[in-house]
């Protein structure tokens, strides 16, 4: 179809003029990130050969001209001429600097919900969900046990009934203002379970064994792994809020380990519990977490926890970024008072859930000869023993 009669430019070169971002180029589309809503994705796609784009965030859609003048704010028989201009044969200089003007985007954004209160919505919404096939089969090469998939609520994240889902949370009294992952249809007034990619959800618990956020790992990985439930940006939307994350941490234990990631700290507790090494772990999502690990810090003081092992990958070896993370929160620990044990391991195994699994999982606690040397140091080092 190429470019429309009379008008001397296709969408592509006005895309460009614009200064819009491309996210993904295919050849016959182009995505991009919306200029007129808070799109921090990309929810735009414009049709090369049509000449017409569509955001399907926030509905906006026309053709070349109606792209230009909604972004300049101008009206269609205006673009049609600034555009005539422009791309004709004398070329002259664009007529703006295409700084669009500021418009106020209306996503009213609600405060956070309680704790209990996201704790109980997350809760009823992963009894309604389960972990496919595909998910419980990299979770066994992982290491993990049926039931202790289970035990954690792992789930999938739903790509249909998600309207029968939000009715089933509203029947059963489930909060969902303020609650992360859940937004309102400015127009039509209904609730909307926000997900915005496929792949295995991960309860992020308090100390208390609460829900406070739930983190996704993504099944196709672009430009991180992981993101966290939320619908910012969306009409009565919430920001999500992440805690760290304990797992076997109790009263009275002098001793925990701490690492990054919620499936991380899981794994290798899960690894390790049963046996005379188990240890509570605390799971920072991300690195560096730093207000997460203040937060943590106070809270272990309040249970009694004495050392703290710090465990994080091994590639801080080779990641600066790492590296510096790991020291600051060694000083920072021992600011606070703890005992700090950094532990340190090859970087055969990267995570402290590939060391656990290496140890515990793929070969036999009784006859293994490199947890046999390994225990003196496990004992003494790491658990105190």
């Amino acid at each position: 179809m190429g470019r429309i009669p009379d008008l001397p430019c296709d969408i592509e070169q006005v895309v460009d003029l614009l200064g819009i971002e491309v996210i993904r180029d295919t050849g016959t589309q182009l995505h991009c990130r919306c200029p007129f809503c808070a799109d921090r994705k990309a929810h735009m796609n414009v049709k090369i050969r049509d000449n017409v784009f569509r955001c399907n965030r926030c509905g906006k859609g026309g053709g070349i001209l109606h792209l230009y003048a909604e972004y300049c704010d101008v009206n269609l028989h205006t673009a049609y001429e600034e555009l005539c201009k422009i791309f004709g044969p004398d070329g002259s200089e664009p007529v703006h600097k295409y700084k669009r003007k500021s418009r106020p985007i209306e996503t009213v954004e609600l405060p956070i919900a309680s704790a209990e209160v996201r704790d109980n919505t997350y809760s009823n919404l992963l009894s309604l969900l389960t972990l496919c096939p595909t998910h419980q089969s990299a979770l066994k090469e992982r290491g993990l046990k049926s039931e202790e998939m289970e035990r954690l609520c792992y789930r999938t994240t739903p790509t249909t009934r998600l309207k029968r889902i939000v009715t089933e949370l509203l029947e059963r009294g489930c909060i969902l203002d303020g609650v992360p992952g859940f937004y309102c249809q400015k127009d039509s007034g209904q609730w909307v379970l926000d997900i915005r990619g496929s792949g295995i959800m991960l309860p992020d618990r308090n100390l208390l064994g609460q829900i406070e956020a739930i983190q996704v790992r993504l099944d196709k990985v672009y430009n991180q792994k992981f993101y966290n439930l939320t619908s910012v940006d969306q009409y009565y939307g919430t920001q999500s809020k992440c805690c760290p994350h304990y797992v076997g941490v109790h009263v009275g234990d002098e001793v925990v380990c701490l690492t990054e990631g919620v499936m991380k700290s899981d794994l290798a507790y899960s690894f390790a519990q049963g046996s005379p090494y188990e240890c509570g772990f605390v799971g920072l999502t991300g690195i560096p977490s730093y207000s997460q690990y203040e937060r943590a810090l106070e809270e272990l003081d309040s249970i009694g926890v004495k050392r703290i092992n710090v465990m994080v990958d091994s590639d801080y070896q080779v990641k600066e970024e790492v590296r510096k993370a790991r020291d600051r929160y060694i000083e920072m620990g021992a600011a606070a008072g703890f005992e700090m044990a950094p532990i340190t391991w090859t970087q055969k195994q990267k995570g402290v859930d590939d060391l656990y699994k290496h140890l515990f999982r793929d070969k036999s606690f009784e006859s293994c000869s490199e947890l046999l040397q390994l225990s003196p140091l496990i004992c003494k080092v790491i658990y105190g023993g």
